[in-house]
């Protein structure tokens, strides 16, 4: 039998397959570092033959995926191109919405922050969707006239959201009335790269990949802010729980109290005073609301055997709280449970939104080469 000429080499199973290997092994490598890579550089890091590497970066530059970005300076030796993806590749954006403030964040897909604002909150509870398309369209046009249109948008809202509609669901003390926005309000952006979620849930996905819960495949974020807003965000064996209708972790509903006394742990957060302020706040106060908090962690802890509890949120950050809500799981847990502070602060929920954003766009390049 006759040898497959050059030709029919070229354009076998075996070598797209290759080609695509080798191209999102240099996405994966470029995603990974913090800033622009030498085709030396690449071939090192990828452990892929530099001509394998070279052909790659050629054809990627021409599909715009790539774009050289300068010299390597300050290094001995021949002077070498480095590369970075090419500004088409685009940019993603994360919005959160609360009543205090519209925050807003945008980065590439390498995993750099671009920009950084807050805006001013939606003046009514029902004119959200109108807010949020105000900032996203000011945010893609100015992005857009640098030559980076917007790949994928992830939208943070202090309301449970379900899964199964991607809309806003309202319950008692809820910030927003149900379907006040949906990711259907998101305009310009293919819908398979758009995601709207609980503020709560983004925090415990920021907290799970570049903070307190960092390595720790599963864990309880535990949030606590003004008034009645306190929920839980879980994540088991590194997986988010949302639940049937987006109301995993709502423990704000938790019963408590007998009979016509009956209440909701939300109510009796709520009544302790705790507030998100600069003051040291009252010894007891602190004492009681960490006794109450921790209680409600340990029963998570006897459900869902967390490696750790994260305290986060704007009030749950209150100086002073933490060592009672530790104290109160040491005591009470059916076995010994670390509890950690929030390091991303009361920003973590724009964060776990934007480098949701940032996965769902990496995912389609990266797709799009194999």
């Amino acid at each position: 039998m006759d040898e497959p000429g050059p030709a029919a080499r070229a354009t076998s199973p075996h070598s797209g397959l290759r080609r695509a290997t080798t191209e999102r092994a240099i996405l994966d490598c470029l995603a990974a570092e913090d800033g622009p890579l030498t085709r030396a550089e690449l071939a090192r890091r990828t452990a892929i033959s530099p001509p394998a590497i070279s052909e790659a970066v050629r054809r990627m530059e021409s599909d715009a995926v790539l774009v050289a970005v300068g010299p390597r300076s300050g290094v001995p030796g021949a002077v070498a191109t480095l590369y970075d993806l090419a500004p088409g590749t685009g940019v993603v954006v994360a919005v959160e919405i609360n009543r205090s403030v519209v925050r807003s964040a945008v980065g590439d897909l390498t995993g750099r922050t671009l920009e950084r604002s807050d805006h001013d909150p939606p003046e009514d509870g029902h004119v959200v969707a109108a807010r949020l398309h105000e900032v996203l369209d000011t945010l893609a046009q100015r992005w857009l006239g640098h030559g980076r249109p917007v790949r994928a948008v992830a939208v943070s809202i202090a309301n449970p959201v379900d899964p199964a509609t991607g809309r806003v669901v309202e319950l008692r003390e809820s910030a927003f009335p149900a379907g006040v926005v949906s990711t259907e309000d998101v305009r310009g952006v293919d819908p398979s790269m758009i995601v709207l979620d609980n503020d709560v849930n983004f925090a415990a996905l920021a907290e799970r990949d570049h903070g307190a819960a960092s390595g720790t495949s599963t864990f309880a974020y535990l949030y606590v802010g003004e008034g009645h807003s306190v929920g839980m965000g879980l994540v088991l064996d590194g997986a988010l729980v949302r639940g049937a209708r987006g109301l995993a972790g709502e423990i704000g509903y938790l019963p408590l109290g007998e009979g016509t006394g009956r209440f909701r742990f939300g109510e009796q957060i709520a009544a302790q005073g705790l507030r998100a302020t600069a003051e040291a706040l009252d010894a007891e106060v602190l004492a009681q609301a960490g006794r109450t908090l921790g209680e409600a962690a340990v029963a998570v802890c006897a459900t869902v055997d967390p490696a750790l509890v994260v305290l986060g949120g704007p009030v749950g950050l209150t100086p002073g709280l933490l060592p009672h809500v530790e104290a109160t799981v040491a005591e009470l847990a059916p076995r010994e449970v670390p509890v950690a502070a929030g390091a991303l602060g009361e920003t973590a929920p724009l964060w776990g939104a934007l480098s949701e954003a940032r996965r769902l766009a990496w995912e389609n390049l990266v797709s799009a080469r194999g």
